[in-house]
Parts: C-alpha cells; structure tokens; sequence
C-alpha cells in the first residue's frame, strides 16, 4: 500500500473526509474531473488551483491534503518540476499527473521525478473512472495503452513473498533505509533483494522496475 494512502487510512479512522487538489489551469476539464470523483468517492473534499501559488496556498491551509492531481501543462511553468514543488511541503501527499502527454519517455519521467501514477488525459471516460478507482484505492495506476500484454511473461516471474514486500516498496517510493526498517531487515539485505529483483526483472533502476511491475501486474491481488 502506498504510504500516502497508509497516513490517508489513520486519519480516516477519525473520521477524516480525503481531500484531493485538482491543479489544472482548464477550469472546464476541472468542474468534469471534480463531478468524476465526487460521484466515484462522495466523502471526497475537492479543491482546486489553476496555478501553482494558488496550489501550494490551498496545501499550507489544507495540510492534510491527501492527493494532487497535476497537469504538466500549466501556463509558464516547467512541468517535471512542477512535481517537486508539490510535493515538497509535506513527504504524505500524493501526486498523480493528468497530462495530454502520454508517451512512455514521459510517464517514466513523471515517476521517477516522484509521481505516483499516471492519467492520460486522451482516457475515455470509462477508463478515466477505472483509472480514478485505482488512485482513490491507493493503488498505482499507468495508461494500459503503453503496453503489450505479457500474461505468459508475468506468469514466468514467480516472486517470493519477500521479493514481493521489497518490490512494493520500490513502487511505493521508499528509500532502501525505509524498506529495511518496515520489513525489520538489514539495509544490505534489502540491497540484495533489490539488486535480485532488477536482474530477474531485466531493468537496470527503480523507474524501470515500477514501470514494468505495472505493466506486468505483478503485485495484483490475488
């Protein structure tokens, strides 16, 4: 599970609605996205911000914002940075980039500057929802389209439950330091598995390993 859903699911306990910021400067694509996860998720609390002064003034008043769903596009800013930045006041929020910009360069981009899934704003509606219920559940999402379908290849990969724990933190962001400490392991043991995992994925850094673990579905639900 990823972390910014883990500190989501403590506050819902106390009865905490989830509050997601939509940062897009087309307020027309804005108003369908906040009737999309207000009618998926009605307990969601939707802000919004068409530039980045005004995202990170609604996060300073709304610190326990859970989610920020980002356009690459805004006017006058540079878009990978634009993760960073949002990120950057509080290590539990979430980001998802909703772009026009669906290439595979791109995406792998978007995730190793920190994002946690991706949206092709090219999505049909349906698949935007499906996409949505993937993030409100806390769960990584990228466009399907990018891929080929490898079942026999993913079926092939027989992972330990180990390797799959390691590998999940990996998708989930966390430093080796963080994975060792959540699995009570040694950071070299976790260095091992890690340097196990890329060999028996064929990738050679975490963006690669997130990218195909999606694309592969290994750590689905079984």
């Amino acid at each position: 599970m990823l972390a910014w859903w883990s500190h989501h699911r403590r506050s819902q306990i106390h009865g905490w609605i989830m509050k997601i910021l939509l940062l897009d400067d087309h307020a027309l694509f804005r108003a369908g996205l906040r009737l999309l996860l207000q009618t998926l998720a009605p307990a969601v609390e939707v802000l919004e911000a068409g530039d980045m002064d005004g995202a990170l003034l609604l996060i300073a008043r709304h610190a326990d914002t859970a989610l920020c769903l980002l356009d690459l596009d805004l006017r006058g800013q540079n878009g990978m940075s634009l993760i960073a930045r949002i990120r950057q006041p509080t290590s539990t929020l979430g980001v998802v980039v909703v772009s026009a910009h669906d290439e595979l360069a791109t995406v792998k981009a978007c995730i190793d500057a920190g994002a946690m899934s991706f949206i092709s704003k090219a999505a049909s509606p349906e698949q935007l929802a499906t996409a949505l219920r993937y993030v409100l559940a806390g769960q990584v999402y990228l466009p399907p389209h990018l891929f080929d379908s490898h079942a026999a290849e993913a079926d092939s990969l027989k992972l330990t439950p180990r390797q799959r724990d390691v590998l999940a933190g990996l998708c989930q962001g966390l430093s080796t330091k963080a994975i060792a400490r959540t699995l009570d392991l040694s950071e070299h043991t976790v260095k091992d598995y890690i340097s196990g995992l890329f060999k028996l994925l064929d990738v050679h850094n975490r963006t690669e390993a997130v990218i195909k673990t999606n694309r592969l579905r290994l750590l689905r639900e079984a």
